[in-house]
């Protein structure tokens, strides 16, 4: 029983930190599905990071940077094209150190469109949430730039999480909405408990906040039972990444599929014909 539990505890952790890699929750599905069909890349480095998925370059964009390159070293620009079929990984390392500028715009434009994006995002969100707040805050838009800002701020300070939670799971974000409602509406009543002095509306007050409280209780086991069976899912996601994972190992392993991995790539490398993309 204790091995099963130390099991599981392991299972649940790794979870936990798997859930926390930016962008992996929101690749779509159908983007998984097409990684599935396509060949193992064993020839390339260990899994790619978070980080280097976020910053993969386009095409436009690595044309951009030769382009600089180009321009300060016509030598190196030969090199890297030459490169760039031979040993990817390198290319787009070199890429990254001799574009240093031209990379660094490309970097401050997808985070100037990322902050705009989410932007818009979040006050379309509000338009559909909560009304006035959103035609309160559209009526400075015309007015002064820092004070539209600085109401934006606040209002993001106020409902910012409530839309975080939102784009990921609608019912955790109904959830923590109705929370606000019930914790405004609680710090409203213990404000008038305390400058009430006749008793009967004291008891009335009481009541009042003993309703809300329990309400927000309830609220409070909806959170936790989200977070359970949202937990419940990752461990069964990472349960059938271990199958297939253990799957892939048993394959690989076969002397006969390493002798023809070893021979397409060795008839890659030296015809320069590549079948699967290895880098």
């Amino acid at each position: 029983m204790r091995l099963c539990r130390g099991v599981l505890l392991v299972m649940v952790v790794a979870a936990l930190m798997l859930s926390a890699l930016p962008g992996r929750a929101e690749e779509p599905a159908e983007t998984k599905k097409e990684e599935k069909k396509t060949d193992p890349n064993i020839w390339s480095p260990p899994e790619e990071t978070a980080e280097s998925r976020r910053m993969r370059l386009s095409e436009e964009e690595i044309a951009r940077i030769m382009e600089q390159i180009k321009k300060e070293n016509p030598q190196k620009a030969t090199e890297l094209e030459a490169m760039r079929t031979l040993d990817g990984e390198k290319f787009r390392r070199e890429l990254r150190e001799y574009g240093r500028e031209e990379f660094g715009k490309i970097v401050r434009e997808r985070i100037d469109e990322y902050r705009s994006r989410r932007r818009d995002e979040f006050i379309k969100w509000l338009e559909e949430q909560y009304q006035g707040e959103a035609k309160e805050l559209a009526g400075f838009r015309d007015k002064d730039a820092d004070v539209y800002n600085q109401r934006y701020d606040f209002v993001w300070r106020k409902y910012g999480y409530i839309h975080e939670a939102w784009r990921t799971n609608a019912e955790l974000g109904e959830v923590l909405k109705q929370d606000l409602t019930l914790k405004n509406r609680r710090d409203y009543l213990l404000a008038n408990l305390k400058n009430e002095q006749d008793e009967t509306k004291k008891n009335e007050l009481l009541a009042q906040l003993k309703e809300v409280t329990g309400d927000r209780f309830d609220l409070i086991v909806r959170r936790k039972q989200i977070a359970y069976d949202d937990l419940l899912k990752k461990v069964k996601e990472l349960q059938d990444r271990i199958n297939e994972q253990k799957d892939e190992i048993r394959k690989w392993r076969d002397e006969k599929f390493k002798e023809e991995c070893v021979t397409q790539r060795i008839k890659e490398l030296t015809e320069g014909i590549s079948k699967f993309n290895w880098n």
